[in-house]
């Protein structure tokens, strides 16, 4: 049975520290996404990926509410992150399809075996499509991009995303609307042009 991670937490606090790690794979990719809705380069959203867990790790005595360390070390990721991209003080916009890919992809956790079954056209369709979404997501404000990775590629409520983001329940929700109707748009308008 897998343990929560209030207990895998109290373990690690108890001295049990290799059992860090079980949150480190629990929770990696779901921050690499969230890392790169913010707009950040791969190489730097791995970067930020690690320094949260390392600020994590320091401060895990901190953790008021173990049961929600995703939520917890996700601010940490979100803080990491802002403060990055105010160092840099320029965004670059970067592709998204990595950052939204479903799950169940050859090479990611859960693949299964229907991935060995693509065919050089469904390869192609995928990477069409891929495009378009990240095309479609690069004109999306860094705010609604994240907003719409955490609802929508995360699975993560509303209430979980106010602990991530510190918006407002109301201001996510906008937020997430207005990113729909832009993608829906955006990806409508890619569909009839390849007509």
């Amino acid at each position: 049975m897998t343990p929560m991670d209030a207990e895998v937490v109290a373990e690690v606090l108890a001295g049990r520290t290799d059992r860090f790690a079980l949150l480190v794979q629990r929770y990696q990719a779901a921050l690499f996404r969230q890392a790169r809705a913010m707009g950040l380069e791969p190489d730097v959203a791995a970067d930020m990926v690690q320094e949260a867990f390392i600020r994590a790790w320091e401060g895990l005595d901190g953790c008021e509410d173990p049961a929600r360390f995703r939520l917890w070390v996700g601010r940490i990721l979100r803080n990491r992150c802002l403060d990055h991209l105010k160092r840099a003080s320029t965004r670059k916009t970067v592709p998204m399809a990595t950052a939204v890919e479903a799950p169940g992809r050859a090479g990611m956790p859960g693949g299964g075996p229907l991935d060995d079954l693509d065919t050089p056209a469904t390869v192609h369709e995928r990477g069409l499509l891929g495009t378009a979404i990240e095309e479609a997501l690069a004109g999306l404000s860094p705010e609604a991009r994240e907003a719409f990775v955490l609802k929508h590629v995360e699975g993560q409520s509303y209430e979980d995303m106010t602990r991530v983001t510190g918006a407002s329940v109301s201001a996510l929700k906008m937020r997430v609307h207005r990113a729909r109707e832009f993608l829906r748009d955006a990806l409508d308008i890619l569909v009839t042009e390849e007509m």
